[in-house]
């Protein structure tokens, strides 16, 4: 039986499960998201701990609300569901020598949201529900608006008839505020739960979803990379591409391509790619330089993913923190901010300089405010974006308000990307973005590129076959994509993307499938 709140803050592709075998019950709960649906029995492990931001994995565009005192965008959309999990998936022990329930307990951090984890546990644990008493105590106010106390201790009640549960797995290890840990049950299986804890210390996220074995092996063969692709029942590109000396992708031997090799998909927040190219484009040009200010205004303020939403109006960043935070935490306001400050049309253009084969797919290009309001906004916005030609849908966005986001969260569960609510590249064009960036790394104007694109590799990579990884992912309602370019000790350069979509959200795979995908074509490239 599985319970679950999204959670923001673990650097993992946001997930929430929607449909269910039992019950489903819709909830909002400040801070947290709904912008990725999944019903698999696959739960990210320890190791896509670095996803976007999604974070994840991931994020990619997400929606939440800004707290304190400054005036709240809106609470965002999570789903808390009842399910189970059958000893028949993926996760599921193979033998009693190596079954979940033999596994042995780790230790939780000594921290705020460790002491929360081992509550948790002993709630688990117990035969009858908290008392309401320690439920109003422990949970954030927010929280608890939208789940009353009576709900979340049935809720719990259920969890504890699925028996006994052993914490086998956590990340970060040294978490404060938010961390995942992964629990083995007495049949076998494995449960992952998140907790995020707010400014106060009180509960803001609960989430009880299914998980994996946080040892289950990487792909080690591009028939097993083929295989743990076919398990995800959406349109899919795979291209694994050795990067030459003149910057040109040449596709791997033997390399499974997906369902759709070469296909124009969404991207979601990889086109941050392009952002972060226009911003180069514009310090060579001097135009712009690293050391510039920007200045949040409620013009830019977007939804999460990311932090600088939350900040105070007139707050400062850098050019260069602004692209670390678009980049490592997948930040939709600082990637706004970037927007605002080369102009729209200077990442519309340097989208072909890139080497994408068609700008026009997005052209004019969506701000992440500009996709929530026409994606998950004013209906009437989403059809005239989806029946419009670039003229006409420049008009709309230039016709589109400043100030304050009004868009209600809890509507960005269901794709838009059918209707072009999104940005569209092909696994190629990706490919050419990283390695066009990388060669500007080279420049002077270039210079932070290196470190913005590797502060977060997405996963736990092998760092003996790989010193180096740059890494940018997305995700949306129906969309997950992967990006990553890793140079192996002799310099030479290899480029893994994974792109996902599908007209049912709960058909796009839990990250670490999509993770596992990455993971094993670098093995396997590292390994030939």
């Amino acid at each position: 039986m599985l319970v679950g709140v999204s959670l923001d803050d673990l650097g993992l592709t946001d997930q929430v499960i929607e449909r269910t075998a039992d019950v489903t019950l819709s909830v909002n709960v400040e801070g947290e998201t709904a912008t990725h649906v999944g019903t698999s029995c696959d739960r990210s492990p320890p190791r896509v701990e670095r996803m976007l931001s999604d974070a994840h994995p991931t994020s990619p565009l997400r929606t939440g609300r800004r707290r304190g005192p400054r005036v709240a965008a809106a609470a965002a959309a999570v789903l808390l569901a009842v399910t189970a999990c059958s000893s028949g998936t993926p996760s599921a022990p193979t033998s009693p020598t190596d079954s979940a329930s033999t596994r042995a307990a780790v230790t939780l951090p000594d921290t705020p949201v460790g002491d929360t984890a081992r509550w948790v546990l002993r709630v688990l644990a117990a035969s009858e529900a908290p008392p309401v008493a320690e439920l109003e105590r422990r949970f954030a106010p927010s929280f608890l608006e939208q789940i009353p106390v009576s709900d979340l201790a049935a809720v719990l009640v259920q969890v504890q008839e699925q028996g006994s549960y052993t914490p086998v797995a956590v990340a970060p290890p040294d978490a404060t505020t938010a961390l995942e840990m992964t629990l083995a049950t007495e049949g076998g299986e494995f449960v992952a739960v998140q907790i995020g804890l707010d400014a106060d210390g009180l509960v803001e996220t609960l989430f009880f979803g299914p998980g994996v074995d946080p040892d289950r092996p990487v792909p080690s063969s591009w028939p097993e990379v083929e295989e743990r692709l076919g398990e995800i029942d959406a349109r899919s590109s795979l291209l694994v591409a050795r990067v030459g000396d003149d910057g040109r992708c040449t596709p791997v031997d033997g390399a499974p391509r997906g369902r759709d090799p070469d296909a124009v998909l969404p991207l979601a927040s990889t086109i941050k790619l392009y952002v972060l190219g226009a911003v180069v484009e514009a310090v060579e040009a001097g135009d712009l330089a690293w050391d510039d200010t920007l200045t949040l205004t409620d013009d830019v303020r977007s939804l999460p993913s990311g932090t600088l939403q939350d900040e105070p109006t007139g707050t400062t960043v850098t050019v260069r923190e602004a692209a670390a935070q678009m980049i490592a935490i997948s930040d939709n306001t600082a990637t706004d901010l970037l927007v605002a400050a080369v102009g729209r049309e200077a990442v519309e253009a340097v989208q072909a300089t890139m080497g994408h084969h068609d700008p026009a797919l997005n052209t004019p290009l969506l701000t992440t405010r500009d996709l929530f309001r026409v994606g998950w906004g004013d209906p009437a916005l989403r059809t005239a974006w989806a029946d419009g030609d670039a003229a006409e849908r420049r008009v709309l966005l230039d016709g589109l308000p400043g100030g304050v986001l009004d868009v209600d969260p809890a509507a960005v569960v269901t794709p838009a990307w059918q209707d072009d609510a999104d940005w569209f590249a092909t696994a190629g064009d990706l490919c050419a973005a990283h390695a066009w960036l990388q060669e500007a790394a080279t420049t002077p104007a270039g210079e932070p590129v290196r470190d913005v694109l590797s502060a977060n590799p997405g996963f736990d990579v092998d760092t003996a076959a790989w010193p180096y990884v740059a890494f940018k992912g997305g995700s949306a309602p129906g969309v997950m994509t992967g990006t990553w370019l890793a140079e192996d000790a002799a310099g030479d350069t290899v480029v893994v993307v994974v792109q996902l979509a599908a007209d049912d959200p709960a058909a796009v795979a839990q990250p670490v499938t999509m993770v596992d995908v990455a993971a094993g074509a670098l093995a396997v490239v590292a390994g030939s």
